[in-house]
Formats: structure tokens, C-alpha cells, sequence
């Protein structure tokens, strides 16, 4: 009969999660989360599989979870235009909360290290970009329909540039605790949608 789990699987993956996210894949060791999550190294590999596994799921994990918390301000009714600077403040105090840390943003770091290198990460961080371009694209479809936006603009390509702008001001708050710097990002974008 097997021994029942001694710990909270959703917290290993959550502290598992943080770890990969501070440290990167290659810098995290098996015993860097055995000790970071209290899970003993055979309890792990049992439950996750290998370090690659509990990686993919801790980075499924942030997808599902993160997104939906950071993207939720554009699904409010209101001003398109202050509610997407709404959405680039969110983003930019996130940034400035892990300041000391400079963790950036775990879908960047991962596409950065592990994607030109492994498909199964790859897939994951292609579907998470796919994620927030179409979640970009559904606000933006209801500003047009509003007649919020500048002329006719081609919506997926606004969603495409939004993201990189996203990813864009998340790389760039790794190397500058300047808000100013990271709002003239945004501004900037504002002032070619709206």
C-alpha cells in the first residue's frame, strides 16, 4: 500500500514555482527545492516526476494562475485608454515589488534560458504568449467596437505589439527601478492606440 502524501502538492508546486522563478531552471538544484519546499527528494520525484516535469509544472501552474490576476482590469467596463495604463501600472508595481529580487517575469526568463532548447518549454511559452495576445485582442475588439481606437487599426497586430510591449517593460524593470522609465514604455503605446 502506498505511504499518503506528507505534504500540500499545490504549495510544493507554488514554492517550486517561486524558486525556478528567482533562480532559473539551471540554477535551481534538486536539493535547492527539496530544502526550499520541505518535500524530501523521493516525495518529489514521486509526485512530479524529474526536475524537467516540476518545472513544465510549475510553469503550467504560473500561466493559469498569473494571467488571469494581471489581465483582469481590461475585462472591467470603462475608459479603454485608462484602463490598458491601468493594466502597465499593475505591471510595473508588480515589477517594482520584486525589485530587490529583479525577477522579471517567469514566462520571459523561461523563453530567454530554456525554449531555444526544449520543446515541450517552447510549446508552453508559445501557448502563454498566445494566451495574453488574445487577451489583449478581445479588449481591444470591445474599444473598437466602442470606437475607442485610432483610425483602422488590424487588431491581432495591436495584440502582438502589446505583448512585446508587456514582456518589454517586464525585461526592462530586471535593470531599472526607474517608474518613470517603465511608464514612458507604455505612454507611448497608449498614444498609438487610443
Amino acid at each position: 500500500m502506498a505511504r499518503p502524501r506528507e505534504f500540500d502538492e499545490e504549495t510544493a508546486l507554488d514554492k517550486a514555482m517561486e524558486l525556478f522563478w528567482s533562480k532559473g531552471y539551471e540554477k535551481t538544484s534538486i536539493q535547492d527545492l527539496c530544502e526550499y519546499t520541505g518535500v524530501h527528494r523521493g516525495s518529489l520525484y514521486e509526485t512530479f516526476g524529474d526536475k524537467n516535469e516540476l518545472f513544465l509544472a510549475a510553469l503550467d501552474r504560473f500561466r493559469h494562475h498569473s494571467a488571469g490576476r494581471l489581465f483582469a482590469v481590461l475585462e472591467e467596463h470603462g475608459n479603454p485608454k485608462e484602463q490598458l495604463a491601468a493594466f502597465f501600472e499593475r505591471l510595473i508595481e508588480s515589477s517594482m515589488d520584486n525589485a530587490k529580487e529583479r525577477r522579471g517575469c517567469f514566462i520571459a526568463n523561461t523563453a530567454v534560458e530554456l525554449a531555444p532548447f526544449d520543446s515541450k518549454v517552447a510549446s508552453r511559452v508559445e501557448a502563454s504568449l498566445l494566451d495574453m495576445e488574445n487577451r489583449f485582442y478581445s479588449f481591444l475588439l470591445r474599444a473598437q467596437k466602442e470606437g475607442r481606437l485610432k483610425g483602422k487599426h488590424n487588431l491581432r497586430e495591436l495584440s502582438r505589439f502589446l505583448v512585446g510591449v508587456k514582456q518589454g517593460v517586464h525585461i526592462m524593470a530586471k535593470t531599472t527601478a526607474d517608474r518613470k522609465t517603465l511608464q514612458d514604455v507604455y505612454q507611448v503605446a497608449l498614444s498609438a492606440i487610443f
